[in-house]
């Protein structure tokens, strides 16, 4: 027969697991109940406006707050991207994979007003007094089919890019991998495909042939004579 002392022992044991998972369960309610308050001293309106990349005047998004976030919209883009607050200055959002979250990091000028952001530590974008949106123009076929041609890579040569003309701007088809862009023009020598920010600038010798396109405002295609 199991004696008294026994049974008082493990009913001591019994009660003292149930206090510890009691512990636990009220520790884990409070901790879902009130979350870590962010401290900010910047309302969310001050952020609202219009932003630029500056390595790249076609990347631009609006922003607007709503609610205790800030929804980016790409002005002459479908992309939209909410931001998450961390700190007074500090938001974040999540990558087009959905697995890793993209620091974003708001400026003051000296006025104390917000006139930058920085995303991912090293992508700087300019807060815009105005904007100005790029406007198409409508070129002769001749303007157009003078461009078409096969440019490659200024720093890798076997890398290259196919322009073609359309009825109404170019087509660019890239080696690697097949992938077809479209382009529509607005000047004589510069295109612009919207929804990507991604642009081609064309240069022409004094004849007025094309020799070079500069794609993205950063990458050197040379003309191959064929």
């Amino acid at each position: 027969m199991t004696s008294i002392k026994t049974t008082m022992n493990r009913v001591c044991r019994f009660t003292f697991t149930l206090l510890l998972v009691a512990s636990a369960i009220t520790t884990i309610a409070k901790t879902q109940k009130h979350p870590t308050a962010i401290i900010a001293d910047t309302q969310l309106k001050a952020f609202e406006g219009t932003y630029q990349q500056t390595d790249n005047e076609y990347r631009v998004y609006k922003l607007v707050a709503d609610g205790n976030k800030l929804i980016a919209q790409q002005l002459g883009g479908d992309q939209k991207i909410t931001l998450t607050r961390k700190s007074d200055l500090e938001f974040e959002f999540l990558d087009d994979d959905g697995d890793e979250k993209v620091p974003v990091v708001f400026k003051k000028g000296e006025t104390g007003e917000i006139n930058q952001v920085i995303l991912a530590g090293k992508q700087t974008w300019t807060k815009l007094k105005s904007y100005t949106p790029p406007k198409e123009v409508q070129l002769k076929p001749e303007q157009i089919k003078v461009l078409a041609g096969k440019y490659q890579s200024d720093v890798r040569t076997d890398l290259s890019i196919q322009i073609s003309a359309t009825a109404d701007g170019l087509i660019l088809k890239q080696s690697w991998d097949g992938k077809e862009i479209n382009f529509k023009p607005l000047s004589e020598v510069l295109f612009l495909n919207s929804p990507l920010c991604f642009s081609l600038k064309f240069t022409k010798d004094a004849g007025g042939s094309p020799v070079k396109v500069l794609a993205f405002n950063r990458d050197t295609w040379n003309k191959i004579k064929e």
